[in-house]
């Protein structure tokens, strides 16, 4: 803490003069009629977003008694409503009874300067200063100031160097928060203990109780030792007498205690089961090393992580906020996002670490932990960031827009790593070339390409030889020699598969892509690890969420092929996949769903924001808008949608259900603006057929909020009928009310 808690230094308070008005301000969010149900249905959980924003802002004005904060309370008030906030946030369902506040560094806006990124957590609910914002614009009624607030709490925690702050909730609101008050009550004298040599005081049993202030084994002062004291009545001497015992135990006994407890003595005195049964352990922890080494108590932390977080902590002093920026840069960071400037301070900072590990000697294995991390942060990095980055020697050069141009000494190590990334996207280049063009590959070439397949540089020039063999001189693919070439093709795994989907989505010519995609099938079959193969689709897919692409078809169906263990469209034509995919229950491969999940998790919004492009592209093409491009025909765009919709009900993710019931809220009412378009008459029955696939998925994944729907849409089989007298469509009718009451079964018996 800073020698004065009650006073924001002046860098602090700049950022809140910068950044007091940002609410009056424009703030992004999805638009859209599926997105914005899909905001709609978030905001659900709004009220335990308020809640945990309004929590932390009473955590700052009591504990830190902020001259920020107008009001004023006694201890007592403070308490009493951390204490109702954290009972009603327990109430939140399928919460993990962690709310954790962490500092993160990682990422710098108008809206959110890199001193407040800090990140609150509470089961799936993530708070930011952006979603803050988007909150209160949401609320602005009845809570305008929650964005204001925020920015003083965090600036309250900026100011005092709080870097992680942990809350244990109790899973419901009946049960009792135990030691949540008097562990408060500590808290809240403790500073100003610290900073005046004063005597903390609580009540026991209507009685004052003093509290002695703990100190580590390094003499520091310690609020959650200081905890422990005051909820155990143990006097200052009981506490040195536990210190010690537990340090012998890590000493002698390290091996039966997680790695993320013996970062502490604190973290030790709990896991060491007669300690652990035998004293009560304070429900908040403020700065616990632990809580920047993992975001979870589910985590298992591996010791080459530990070490490494420690040496950063060693260089630069503790576990301060440039610390804690370099730890998130080496496990979090997305470089696309940081401007070149940004990218090279960090590799500088970065480069400092790796010098520390050489220079106190600690292993090999920490040494490649930290280079492994840089290779993955790297790894993602757009060609246009890595042409702004020059390397001169042992000198990195970057620049950013109106300012003095980065130049500094960078590791030899991270130089090699920075070399191989730019000259990989280079020789990349001329792979892709081949398809159109004669290529010449040198050695440096060839070497580039043994480390992107993961092949001895030997190797490298027949596998050139291979891929070229697939195109003929004018660039026509060549699917009998690439079957003929799938057993060494699949020897390179995920590696090879990334190159062949970036051939699929440049191929010009309809019938090539559609023979490339149903070669990849064979190959998808002997893929080892089909759950890479199905990160790279989805992540591409996710990456032009404002874009319909020729290339998003192949990625749902090659997805929905990934999906499963085995397929049975291996060896037919296929453009789309067979709806009876639907039925699919044992035929799944578990380590794609996992994958496929995490890739859907991380990028939901976007996700939601593609689905909502090609929905309105549809609607456009319907209307006459579009419809110029025949890579983005009617056929193509419901295809497409039916695709996802195949994906997600066999994935099932949470946002599964929103787009399902999107969909048939679009298609299932005849009289909805689908059907009221220029050329919608004519496409009746490819629209119709659409909405049998998103009624099939609901047979395998929807619930009873939905059987009303889906009878909605059997009790309007007439008006559809009445928009086209035709025998074909009669039957198209005529099988989407059967499949409407096999939908409405499945459901009840899953209800059942």
């Amino acid at each position: 803490m800073s020698d004065s808690p009650t006073i924001l230094d002046k860098e602090a308070e700049e950022l809140f003069k910068q950044l007091g008005g940002i609410e009056k301000r424009e703030a992004l969010s999805i638009i859209g009629e599926i997105a914005k149900a899909y905001e709609d249905e978030q905001a659900k959980s709004d009220p335990y977003r308020i809640g945990l924003i309004e929590l932390v802002q009473e955590i700052c004005a009591g504990f830190l008694h902020h001259k920020f904060f107008k009001e004023r309370h006694t201890i007592q008030e403070h308490i009493n409503r951390i204490a109702e906030s954290v009972s009603k946030l327990s109430e939140m369902p399928n919460h993990d009874g962690q709310i954790l506040i962490r500092y993160r560094g990682l990422h710098s806006s108008e809206i959110k300067p890199i001193e407040l990124d800090y990140v609150i957590s509470f089961g799936d609910l993530i708070v930011t200063l952006e979603s803050a914002l988007t909150l209160a614009r949401r609320h602005q009624d009845t809570h305008a100031h929650l964005h204001a607030r925020l920015i003083e709490a965090l600036s309250v925690f900026r100011a005092n160097n709080v870097t992680t702050f942990f809350i244990k909730v109790p899973q419901s609101s009946e049960e009792a928060t135990g030691p949540l008050e008097p562990s408060m009550e500590i808290l809240y004298q403790y500073y100003q203990a610290v900073k005046e040599d004063s005597t903390i005081v609580m009540t026991r049993e209507g009685k004052e109780v003093q509290v002695p202030l703990i100190c580590d084994l390094n003499d520091q002062p310690d609020p959650n030792l200081t905890m422990v004291a005051g909820l155990n009545d143990l006097d200052m001497a009981s506490m040195k007498t536990l210190l010690q015992e537990v340090d012998e135990i890590i000493k002698t006994e390290s091996e039966d205690i997680p790695l993320c407890d013996i970062t502490n003595t604190f973290n030790a005195i709990f896991s060491i089961g007669r300690f652990k049964e035998k004293y009560t352990k304070p429900p908040i922890e403020i700065d616990n090393v632990k809580w920047l080494m993992m975001a979870s108590d589910q985590e298992i932390l591996q010791k080459q992580k530990m070490q490494l977080i420690n040496t950063v902590f060693e260089k630069f002093g503790g576990a301060s906020q440039e610390a804690i920026q370099v730890i998130n840069t080496l496990y979090e960071g997305d470089f696309n996002s940081f401007s070149p400037y940004d990218v090279g301070v960090s590799l500088l900072k970065i480069t400092s670490v790796l010098e520390e590990i050489e220079a106190r000697d600690k292993g090999e294995d920490v040494e490649n932990e930290l280079l492994d991390n840089m290779e993955e942060r790297l790894d993602p990095v757009s060609d246009e960031l890595l042409e702004d980055i020059t390397i001169n020697g042992d000198m990195i050069e970057a620049s950013r827009p109106g300012e003095e141009p980065f130049t500094a000494r960078v590791h030899d190590k991270i130089i090699d790593l920075v070399k191989f990334f730019k000259g990989r996207s280079q020789t990349r280049k001329k792979l892709i070339a081949i398809m159109t063009e004669s290529v010449t590959f040198d050695d440096h070439d060839y070497d580039i390409i043994g480390r992107m397949f993961e092949i001895p540089v030997e190797e490298a020039p027949r596998l050139v030889e291979n891929i070229e063999a697939l195109f003929d001189e004018k660039g026509n693919f060549l699917r009998s020699s690439f079957e003929a070439r799938i057993p060494e093709f699949a020897k390179y795994g995920a590696n090879i598969f990334f190159f062949l989907w970036v051939y699929l989505k440049e191929m010009k010519q309809q019938s090539d892509r559609i023979a490339f995609l149903n070669a990849l099938q064979f190959l998808i079959a002997k893929l080892e690890h089909p759950d890479e193969g199905i990160k790279t689709l989805l992540e591409d897919f996710i990456s032009n969420p404002t874009e319909a692409l020729p290339s998003d078809r192949n990625a749902m169906v090659l997805a929905n092929i990934l999906l499963r263990k085995e397929n049975w469209e291996i060896g037919t034509e296929i453009e789309i996949t067979p709806e009876e995919v639907l039925l699919v229950e044992d035929n799944i491969n578990e380590a794609a769903i996992g994958a496929a999940t995490e890739a859907v998790g991380q990028g939901q919004d976007d996700f939601i924001r593609k689905v909502e492009t090609i929905h309105t592209e549809t609607k456009q093409w319907l209307w006459g808008i579009t419809g110029e491009d025949e890579a983005l025909s009617i056929k193509y765009l419901v295809s497409l949608e039916r695709e996802i919709y195949i994906f997600l009900s066999i994935l099932n993710p949470p946002i599964a259900m929103h787009v399902l019931r999107n969909a048939v809220q679009a298609y299932g009412d005849p009289r909805g603006q689908v059907y009221g378009l220029k050329k919608s008459r004519d496409n009746l029955n490819t629209l119709v057929t659409l909405l049998r696939v998103v009624v099939r998925a609901l047979e395998r994944v929807g619930t009873p909020g939905d059987i009303e729907a889906l009878r909605g849409i059997k009790d309007k089989q007439q008006e559809f009928l009445r928009r086209k007298d035709d025998p074909q469509f009669l039957d198209i009718m005529t099988r989407l009310s059967h499949h409407c009451d096999k939908a409405i079964q499945a459901i009840e018996r899953r209800a059942q």
